[in-house]
């Protein structure tokens, strides 16, 4: 780990792993809170380190002082799932696997991604980034990197978390693009800040910058659909954030969707517009899809996204599309599966106003007919 003035956050996560763990490793940047002591309290090996704008150089520290064969890596705001105790004394034993990718939660009530967090320790990896350090490694190592049903959980992530360290994250990408300036994620993040603030001119030329870079690289290279799925996300928040129109959108979303057939944002997202359209029938098809998707836990994890839209969501989304329709039955039994999983007083209205609908339509069915 590699901490800062984290007394609020450090003796959960340590906590947590406590049991799981040989050692604990400390990179401490400057505390001048209780940091240090709380570590202590748990027999952390505590280095001492002068912050540098750089996050790979304590990273790398860290990994010098581990002694143990396979390293785990934590931020102070984190904890491990209690359920991965358990389950980190076992997988270590697949002598083949030099790394698994684990689950990370950011927010409770969005989905998770994966993060390499999990490695046998070796000369051969080193982080490097001034910001977003990433874990360099050997191609034969990568490609048996595997997926693991470890679960990190971070502290509910928040606007007002981003906002704070705004203007240090703006500073650090910058010093790290400088340094080197086609690093596609940097690049990306450093559009999500100026998406943040309004600085769509900026935020555009980078873009710009991306697509370019992009069409370089080949489909199988790494991290392929992780820069497709920001590209894709950033681009189409700066259409809406200036109302270029929906066929611009939808556009975007389709090219998207052909990228990333398993990408659930898109499909909701395109979904949405085509009902704005009035192409319920298209709509239909890609809330479902969402609902597939959702259904089978088999979708991109390039991305974060809102949990209900592979539920909740989408199952309202097919209740207004049907409701448009006149198919009555149809929206009422998406309106109620809805609700069924998100008491909405606005799905309920909608669920009424089916049920009124169906039963206008019933009497008029039952009405005499009337011959001259």
């Amino acid at each position: 780990m590699i901490v800062r003035d984290e007394e609020e956050h450090l003796g959960k996560c340590l906590e947590s792993v406590y049991g799981a763990v040989n050692e604990l490793i400390i990179v401490d940047t400057g505390s001048r809170d209780r940091t240090v002591t709380i570590a202590q309290s748990f027999g952390a090996k505590v280095i001492n380190y002068k912050w540098e704008d750089n996050f790979s150089i304590p990273r790398n520290i860290s990994l010098d002082h581990a002694s143990g064969d396979w390293i785990l890596i934590l931020d102070a705001d984190e904890v491990l799932e209690e359920q991965s105790k358990i389950r980190i004394k076992e997988i270590i034993n697949k002598n083949e696997i030099p790394g698994y990718r684990v689950f990370l939660q950011l927010h409770a009530e969005w989905t998770e991604m994966r993060s390499l967090r999990f490695f046998k320790k070796s000369p051969k990896l080193r982080y490097m980034g001034i910001f977003h350090e990433r874990l360099i490694m050997p191609d034969h190592m990568y490609s048996r990197i595997a997926p693991s049903d470890l679960r990190i959980i971070h502290k509910n992530w928040c606007k007002e978390d981003i906002n704070r360290k705004m203007a240090r994250n703006i500073t650090l990408l910058k010093k790290h693009l400088s340094l080197y300036p086609d690093d596609i994620y940097q690049i990306l993040d450093l559009v999500r800040l100026y998406l943040e603030i309004e600085l769509f001119s900026e935020a555009h030329k980078l873009l710009d910058r991306v697509n370019i870079i992009l069409s370089t690289i080949e489909r199988n290279e790494r991290n392929y659909e992780l820069y497709q799925a920001h590209y894709h996300l950033y681009k189409l928040q700066l259409h809406s954030k200036e109302d270029t129109g929906f066929k611009n959108m939808i556009s975007l979303c389709e090219d998207a969707i052909s990228v990333l057939p398993k990408g659930p944002l898109f499909f909701y997202e395109a979904a949405k517009i085509y009902y704005k359209l009035g192409v319920y029938e298209k709509s239909i098809e890609y809330f479902q899809n969402c609902l597939a998707l959702g259904e089978s836990m088999d979708f991109d994890r390039s991305l974060m996204f809102p949990k209900d839209i592979l539920g909740t969501k989408s199952l309202k989304g097919l209740g207004h599309c049907f409701f448009k329709k006149h198919n009555f039955k149809e929206s009422s039994k998406y309106f109620n599966k809805s609700y069924m999983l998100k008491k909405d007083e606005k799905i309920k209205a909608m669920i009424n106003a089916s049920s009124f609908q169906m039963k206008k339509e019933e009497e008029g069915k039952n009405q005499p007919s009337h011959s001259i």
